[in-house]
């Protein structure tokens, strides 16, 4: 990479929103795997459409996330002092314009006369045990979307080594270390070059209709025009019929589950509890509660008692279908 194509963008507070629109003009970290079907967050339709249509996506601020950030610090600095490195943030958006490829990252690392790049993960206990790999001494496999996130940063930042830190479980910490993959460097830009071109042709990837519905849903299907009526084509009329038949199944299903849940409490001669070899069903009866006023503040806000009723919880076991 040469200088002239490198540009950065420093990233705070006051300018979030134009970090989010420098953002669009690249594929970045977060976002390359998606072009391979590896991202759990947004398909390939979905990164087509917002970079075609230059759509500002604002980061949704979840529990997890809000509290990942407040301690990235914390776990930065005590794998710094374990590994015996110096680590600052780096609150730059780096982006390369030739490659259209862009990317921030978590931390610089300072290591003798070496810098390497620190990303940050603040991992569940049953998620790391469930979605990364481990053998137990010392190998370990980040999912997919992550690993090509870090050498995706690399790439961008024309770094050579980086490294992701885990804390697992809140009292865990996991450092995976990789160098610089050329050939896969070399792959991700030739990708990205694709899907620019892609961009500029209009040929968006084909919908999964599974993975994209909510996202359809929500952006693109949102409005309609008031006086426009059409008459279905033969492929709308299957597509109709096959909703219409799915339906009428559901409701027959739902109908099912009904009548037997109703068969399995009748024939529990009151039981709180049910162990089937097929999993265990929890039936006790739920606490109810007396009518009241909420507070002093809220006369005449009144909530209604409610009747104990009978839950229906079911567990299935492993390794039964």
């Amino acid at each position: 990479m040469t200088k002239k194509h490198i540009k950065e963008f420093e990233i705070n507070e006051t300018n979030k929103q134009d970090w989010l629109e420098n953002r669009l003009l690249d594929v970045t970290s977060t976002e390359v795997s998606a072009l391979y079907d590896l991202n759990p967050y947004k398909s390939a339709f979905e990164l087509y459409n917002e970079k075609k249509e230059k759509l500002v996506v604002n980061l949704e601020d979840t529990s997890r996330l809000a509290w990942g950030r407040r301690l990235e610090d914390s776990i930065a600095q005590g794998c710094a002092e374990d590994q015996g490195w110096d680590v600052e943030p780096f609150d730059v958006y780096i982006s390369n314009t030739k490659t259209r490829m862009g990317s921030s990252f978590d931390y610089k690392i300072t290591s003798g006369d070496e810098v390497g790049i620190m990303e940050v993960k603040n991992v569940d206990g049953f998620i790391y045990r469930t979605k990364w790999e481990d053998d137990g001494n010392g190998n370990i496999k980040a999912p997919p979307h992550i690993e090509l996130q870090l050498q995706h940063q690399m790439e961008v930042a024309n770094i050579n080594w980086g490294c992701i830190v885990a804390l697992v479980g809140g009292n865990e910490m996991k450092v995976i270390k990789r160098d610089r993959d050329k050939d896969i460097g070399k792959m991700l830009r030739v990708k990205v070059h694709h899907f620019w071109d892609r961009i500029k042709l209009s040929m968006p990837p084909d919908i999964d209709y599974l993975k994209d519905s909510d996202y359809i849903l929500k952006n693109l299907c949102n409005h309609a025009e008031p006086d426009l009526g059409i008459v279905a084509d033969e492929d709308m009329d299957k597509l109709v019929d096959y909703y219409n038949t799915l339906r009428r199944t559901i409701k027959k299903d739902e109908d099912e589950l009904k009548s037997l849940k109703a068969q399995i409490l009748n024939s529990s001669q009151g039981a709180s509890k049910i162990v089937s070899k097929y999993g265990t069903i929890n039936c006790g009866m739920t606490k109810g509660s007396k009518g009241t006023y909420v507070t002093q503040e809220m006369v005449g806000t009144y909530l209604h008692p409610r009747k104990p009723f009978r839950q229906f919880k079911f567990n299935q076991p492993k390794g039964v279908n």
